[in-house]
């Protein structure tokens, strides 16, 4: 469910560049169970660049 969450909030945030209060708001509508601490650590999570595989 985490990587479901973080591709929701990832969506919000590129896709319909929301930004991150609105973006918090609309991921409520998705996952009304999370907290409001829990969906701005997703969303971090989702800005967050995914690390580069060719750097050791």
């Amino acid at each position: 469910m985490k990587d479901e969450i973080i591709a929701r909030a990832r969506f919000l945030l590129t896709d319909l560049h929301l930004p991150p209060v609105e973006a918090n708001t609309r991921l409520k509508d998705y996952f009304p169970d999370l907290e409001l601490e829990e969906r701005a650590r997703y969303l971090r999570e989702a800005d967050t660049p995914p690390p580069d595989p060719t750097t050791p």
